[in-house]
């Protein structure tokens, strides 16, 4: 069925729109970004404590790595192309993810695209993923990059109208700011507070998050 759909191919524009909680935990095991956490947590520890020495106060409190996690709703844009015939399309997208705090911007692959058509609708199952650069947006220097393995569902009503529910298996990325994470382990406390943590690392992993959007055939 694969290799008809995909010998009798088409080439259709797709765009969809939709809504992504995201919400990566921190942990030691995290790919890439797992030393960094501890290293954070320590010298923002570290500088806070001798903040409050230098300044006679207790305005800044201690943090473990929980302190560290991106928690953002970003609204997802995802134009995209359909390549394939009525029972099988592979799909590429280009993905724009923003979020009061975060922006996401990256590709998505779905090498399996499965459809039933029916009368009036088609219901289909896709599986691919997900690679984007992350960053903040209300502040500057740190780079960073997020990956999802992504399944989901849909239907598609006539030949141009679906809603989708994704389910990402497997979440990871976040941010690191060099320059920051330095400037804490070499923090001169008689100057302004250090700056929060997670604007100089923060990230981590998820699983099972769900996402839902609205498509468009073009």
């Amino acid at each position: 069925m694969l290799l008809a759909g995909v010998a009798h191919a088409d080439a259709r524009g797709v765009l969809r729109l939709g809504v992504e909680p995201l919400s990566l935990e921190p942990s030691a095991d995290t790919p890439i970004l797992g030393g960094f956490f501890d290293d954070a947590v320590t010298a923002y520890n570290a500088a806070s404590a001798a903040y409050n020495r230098a300044h006679d106060v207790m305005t800044l409190a201690p943090i473990n790595r929980s302190a560290l996690g991106v928690h953002a709703t970003m609204v997802t844009f995802a134009p995209g192309l359909e390549v394939g015939g009525e029972h099988a399309v592979f799909r590429m997208e280009a993905l724009i993810g923003l979020s009061d705090t975060h922006r996401a911007i990256g590709i998505g692959v779905y090498p399996l695209d499965l459809a039933w058509p029916m009368k009036t609708i088609t219901p289909y199952a896709a599986a691919g993923g997900t690679a984007s650069w992350l960053d903040r947006t209300d502040v500057d220097g740190e780079i960073g990059g997020l990956v999802t393995l992504r399944a989901a569902a849909g239907v598609r009503v006539g030949d141009r109208v679906s809603v989708e529910i994704g389910y990402g298996m497997y979440v990871a990325g976040g941010i690191v700011d060099s320059a920051k994470l330095h400037s804490m382990a070499h923090y001169d406390p008689n100057g302004a507070p250090p700056p929060p943590a997670d604007h100089a690392v923060a990230g981590g992993e998820q699983s099972g998050m769900i996402d839902v959007s609205l498509g468009v055939r073009m």
